[in-house]
């Protein structure tokens, strides 16, 4: 019984946590008319790895738009707003409703598209067909797009992975941004493990806690910066 009410009080809280990013604005409307009608065709002339047969199969899924992260989040200052809208648009390109690629268009100030580009990411379109109620993130640092679902960040392509294997709390990750930005000036580390349970009854609730934590895959690891030089 108490591990039961241990379950459902953390079940609670992950139900509960909010959003660290800022709201999605609407897909302004020329944005959609242009990848309505222009948009497939800026696939079609691309550089891609598809067939002949296969290209003119694809189609463009909605749009969302493209996030980066905030000042604040960034300088390891206030995060409960990590990341915020940019002027660029992200639409899965979909082969038989699978997402293969993406393609991303840049808004100028009056609203209309200004230029596009089409990323052949298997990984960044299958997610964004995927969630798409979901906080899409690009690292302009390293090129990599992360998700960012409640408070929960993943990354999404290889360059994301890069730097965070696995799922982190957004909260947890805000000091290896910083770190890895330059801006903490300390070198990131793995997060530290939990103490071994004893008789004590608040360490057994919070190993139970960390056994239920494991067991609906809140793991992660943090690569080093040094990892990456080697």
């Amino acid at each position: 019984m108490r591990f039961g009410a241990l379950v459902a009080a953390a079940a609670t809280v992950l139900l509960s946590a909010g959003s660290a990013a800022a709201d999605v604005p609407p897909v302004p409307g020329p944005v959609t008319a242009w990848l309505e009608t222009e948009g497939r065709l800026a696939v079609l002339t691309s550089t891609s790895p598809l067939t002949a047969e296969q290209l003119d199969a694809v189609a463009i899924g909605p749009a969302t738009n493209v996030q980066t992260w905030s000042e604040d989040y960034a300088a390891g200052e206030a995060w409960d707003v990590a990341a915020v809208p940019t002027d660029e648009w992200a639409a899965p390109v979909l082969l038989e409703e699978r997402g293969v690629g993406a393609i991303v268009v840049t808004e100028d100030d009056s609203g209309a598209v200004s230029g596009n580009r089409v990323l052949w990411n298997a990984d960044l379109g299958a997610d964004l067909a995927a969630f798409r109620a979901t906080t899409f993130i690009l690292d302009d640092a390293t090129g990599g797009w992360f998700r960012l679902g409640g408070d929960i960040l993943t990354p999404v392509t290889e360059e994301a992975r890069d730097v965070l294997a696995g799922s982190i709390d957004i909260t947890e990750y805000q000091r290896y941004l910083v770190a890895r930005l330059g801006g903490g000036g300390e070198e990131p580390e793995s997060p530290v493990q939990p103490e071994p349970a004893n008789l004590s009854p608040v360490l057994v609730a919070a190993g139970a806690l960390g056994a239920l934590l494991v067991l609906v895959g809140v793991t992660v690891w943090v690569r080093r910066p040094d990892d990456l030089e080697d």
